[in-house]
């Protein structure tokens, strides 16, 4: 691949739009602020308002599966940005309407606003794996875009809390944000600014849609390393309520999640360059110690060690939502980047939905105990052999690497 690292205007200008769109990509829950609201003004009860929530995260999932396999090949990037901006500002519509727009309405701009927010991901990274396709500024530019998207949820759930506070409707106004990117995508996501997706491979073949095993196996490891914290997550109110009793203690224990995950959006990029593929198995160390921290807080009642446990569990966990996207860039070819990074998304969302379940097979097994420890256990043991299996892919990926420059 091509070592170009110099950067135009219109390239800056393209990835300013990049990270408004990462900006927003956190917000499908961001309306819970007007939950109360919304089952006053429209008769509903709790179960509807969370199914409206969640209605928009499970469709996401199919938004960048569809999303991944046309962008790039079948529609250009420019065309997919603006269709899922689009998307997203329809998603704020209740915004204008309020509560002249009926509850199928929400409904509706709810199922519209997750097919927007579902092809973020593909999109973003496809266009960055474009623009920047020296390793180490790619890895950069991921951190970049990794650290927009826990501002954006931090900052923009603030934003919705606030508007809403005003009128319920306003909280919607957070999607209309998407007009920014929506314009810039306009007149700079073009052919100038974006290089042209090779339909080709180097022997002149036509590229097909192909992920090496390593590939595969470093999304499964992504599977579990989200079903592992996100369901260690799920126990967080609990093992923290247990210790500490106030609400406002609790909450700023779990903003610190963010915290952690910042963080570690910041150093990948730096660490890349000398770690290569292995950051990411040495970044989740850190984050499995964090969990293991969390246990320990909670068992000994140490408050002030759930602080250092949780930013430690969020600079692993993060590490994961940067790291699988730039290693399976570099496991294909760009013109199907797009594709695997639907795949990427498909895995992700996929360990959230399936946590809950598991942890409800791991307690009938080994029945339920006061700090549910036997989960707690059977997550941490889960972590230590998915550190092993990211070894093995590092491994994997820095030989290929290895060879593809010998064979230059």
């Amino acid at each position: 691949m091509s070592e170009k690292t110099k950067i135009s205007a219109g390239q800056i200008g393209v990835f300013v739009a990049l990270m408004c769109m990462y900006f927003i990509g956190p917000m499908h829950s961001a309306v819970n602020v007007a939950s109360q609201d919304l089952m006053n003004v429209y008769g509903v009860d709790a179960s509807a308002v969370s199914y409206m929530v969640s209605i928009t995260n499970l469709l996401e999932i199919p938004a960048a599966l569809v999303i991944g396999l046309v962008a790039g090949r079948k529609l250009s990037y420019r065309v997919c940005a603006l269709l899922a901006t689009a998307l997203v500002v329809v998603g704020g519509v209740p915004t204008i309407l309020g509560s002249a727009l009926p509850w199928w309405g929400i409904m509706a701009t709810r199922c519209i606003l997750g097919l927007g927010l579902g092809c973020f991901m593909p999109i973003v990274m496809g266009v960055i794996s474009l623009m920047f396709q020296k390793e180490s500024v790619r890895a950069t530019m991921m951190s970049i875009a990794s650290v927009c998207f826990n501002v954006g949820m931090i900052l923009l759930t603030s934003l919705a809390g606030i508007l809403g506070a005003i009128s319920w409707n306003l909280a919607w106004g957070i999607y209309l944000i998407a007009l920014l990117p929506f314009v810039m995508c306009i007149f700079l996501l073009n052919p100038k600014n974006v290089p042209a997706v090779p339909q080709e491979d180097e022997k002149g073949e036509k590229v097909k849609i192909k992920l090496p095993v390593s590939g595969w196996v470093l999304l499964v490891l992504f599977l579990g390393t989200i079903i592992m914290s996100q369901s260690l997550f799920n126990l967080g109110g609990v093992s923290i309520g247990a210790v500490v009793g106030n609400p406002a203690v609790i909450g700023t224990v779990f903003s610190l999640f963010s915290v952690g995950a910042i963080a570690s959006a910041v150093l990948f990029g730096p660490a890349y360059k000398f770690l290569s593929a292995y950051t990411i198995p040495v970044f989740w160390i850190i984050g499995l110690v964090g969990y293991v921290l969390w246990f320990v807080a909670h068992a000994t009642g140490n408050v002030v060690l759930f602080y250092v446990a949780i930013i430690l569990a969020g600079f692993g966990t993060n590490t994961m939502t940067v790291g699988v996207p730039m290693l399976l860039s570099t496991f294909v070819a760009p013109a199907i980047v797009g594709a695997v990074m639907g795949f990427s998304y498909v895995f992700q969302n996929g360990g959230g939905f399936l946590a809950s379940p598991i942890d409800q097979v791991v307690l009938s097994i080994a029945g339920t105990d006061a700090i549910l420890s036997s989960v707690w256990i059977f997550n941490v043991v889960l972590g230590a052999i998915l550190l092993l299996g990211m070894f093995w892919v590092a491994k994997k990926a820095n030989a290929a690497k290895k060879a593809e420059a010998a064979e230059k």
